[in-house]
């Protein structure tokens, strides 16, 4: 089966964003496995493989990460990413979709056709699933895409094009919210089931799996780079 390529599916400026929670609230469903600094050091380990299946897929005109922690910010910087500056708020799902929200209008403001976010917390994803993932798009000049996790709840990815049109609902159940949302403005909506995009690490049992894969723990634990980042810092529309 032939593969694609860049030139497969162009579908005009794409921007791919990451978003991170603050790394002292990272992973809190793990507590009982791993201690706070381990926490932050699998968030860290997690998100460069994200980041390195994303940069692999040479799709994209920019990658950004964005989250209100400076250190995950800094990370982002010495990683060749464009830290964006998120605005702190109580609620995790209520910040995810806030943080968003501010990469979404930036990504607007880039000029970009198109918006993927993909969950920074994706070790198995691929670059040949990130560009079937966009490939499966290109028909569509208004779409929204999206790669439920493998319980079918979550939203692992999302694709809008335009990037004005990503529906922004991540918490439990964000998958049917998203489809539901995506219907309501009447794009096309497809859904896309790969291995790589369905794993997410968020439970006991996800970390065992993780382990058994050979994964986890890295042999040099990734660490945050300490020089303050010239991150874009704007309010949320």
């Amino acid at each position: 089966m032939m593969q694609p390529d860049r030139r497969d599916i162009h579908v005009g400026r794409l921007i791919g964003v990451i978003p991170l929670n603050r790394l002292d609230r990272a992973k809190s469903r793990l507590a009982g496995a791993l201690a706070p600094t381990e926490r932050r050091a699998l968030v860290l380990t997690l998100a460069e493989r994200t980041l390195g299946a994303l940069r692999e897929a040479d799709i994209f005109d920019q990658i950004a990460l964005v989250s209100p922690d400076d250190a995950a910010l800094a990370w982002a910087e010495a990683h060749g990413a464009i830290p964006l500056r998120q605005p702190a708020t109580g609620a995790r799902g209520g910040g995810l979709n806030v943080g968003l929200a501010l990469a979404r209008d930036w990504t607007v403001e880039q000029g970009a056709a198109g918006l993927l976010i993909a969950l920074g917390d994706l070790p198995l994803l691929t670059a040949d699933e990130v560009r079937r993932f966009v490939a499966m798009t290109r028909l569509h000049p208004r779409v929204v895409a999206l790669a439920p996790d493998r319980a079918g709840e979550g939203t692992n990815l999302l694709l809008a094009r335009p990037a004005s049109l990503a529906p922004l609902a991540y918490g439990r159940g964000s998958y049917a919210r998203h489809r539901r949302l995506a219907q309501r403005q009447g794009a096309p909506t497809i859904v896309f089931h790969a291995p790589g995009a369905a794993f997410d690490v968020d439970t006991p049992a996800d970390l065992a799996e993780l382990i058994a894969r050979g994964l986890w723990p890295p042999a040099q634990p990734a660490t945050t780079a300490t020089p303050p980042c010239s991150a874009i810092q704007r309010e949320p529309l």
